[in-house]
């Protein structure tokens, strides 16, 4: 599982280009560089010789993550930036900002390109601070944790998307459970969320099972239908070729009360 883990990371990252840069220290007796690579078993070792014992603080990994997405910023993005605080532009299109750059000389171009090289000069000196301040195997293991964040922010904007295109295909929405069908019967009054929910439920427990019973049986039956709309909604989607929106797990097999 964990080598199925390594691989699939890999594979992502290798497509969307999202290794970590090069983390090179110095002022230690043995140098050592720690570069991406392509080859998953030259870097395997960075993966399973973590240690969660680490001596350095947590928020090196996002100070370090941050820090190599801001190295990017080329003398262009600078420009672009500048360009849309700018309030004479009465349409912030890209595509005009890309044609201006384009028009500019070597000479108007030559600030953005120095503010690019200082900005990224300051980076790179607060990242070998950083550095400076970890032993060989603290620089092995905030690699790791790296790229495990990158990965984990990877995967959740992959389900924001998803979420978001069904949402586009109106995809069929899941039902209230019985608890909240009850909940919709009763006047919530001035009262707010919390102490509405907190007296439905000391009601709902009050209830007798019978009288439950006619709410349990209408969110069964709504769940039933969700059940078959969905499934016809995810036919749709493999038709429209979306098959990334359909679940790996029929909908029709789910036990949605556990």
């Amino acid at each position: 599982m964990l080598k199925n883990l390594i691989c699939n990371g890999f594979r992502c990252f290798n497509k969307l280009n999202l290794f970590p840069k090069e983390l090179a220290f110095a002022g230690f007796k043995n140098h050592t560089t720690i570069s991406s690579c392509q080859d998953v078993e030259k870097y395997k070792p960075i993966f399973l010789n973590y240690s969660t014992n680490v001596s350095y603080p947590k928020y090196y990994v996002w100070k370090m993550i941050d820090i190599q997405r801001h190295e990017r910023i080329s003398g262009y993005l600078f420009f672009v930036m500048e360009q849309l605080k700018s309030k004479s532009l009465k349409q912030k299109r890209i595509k005009d900002i890309a044609e201006r750059w384009n028009s500019m000389s070597d000479k108007d171009r030559k600030p953005y390109i120095d503010l690019a090289d200082k900005n990224r000069k300051k980076l790179t000196q607060q990242k070998m601070n950083i550095l400076s301040t970890l032993n060989k195997n603290d620089v092995k293991n905030l690699t790791y944790d790296i790229t495990k964040e990158k990965f984990r922010r990877f995967l959740q904007i992959k389900e924001i998307r998803i979420k978001k295109e069904k949402i586009r295909q109106n995809a069929p929405k899941r039902p209230s459970g019985a608890f909240f069908l009850y909940c919709e019967t009763l006047n919530r009054g001035e009262a707010n969320s919390k102490e509405f929910v907190r007296d439905a439920a000391d009601k709902w427990k009050k209830m007798s099972e019978q009288d439950r019973q006619k709410f349990v049986d209408q969110a069964n039956e709504l769940m039933q239908q969700y059940k078959r709309d969905y499934s016809e909604w995810e036919s749709k989607m493999v038709e429209k070729g979306k098959n990334n929106l359909i679940r790996k797990k029929s909908v029709a097999t789910i036990d949605f009360e556990t």
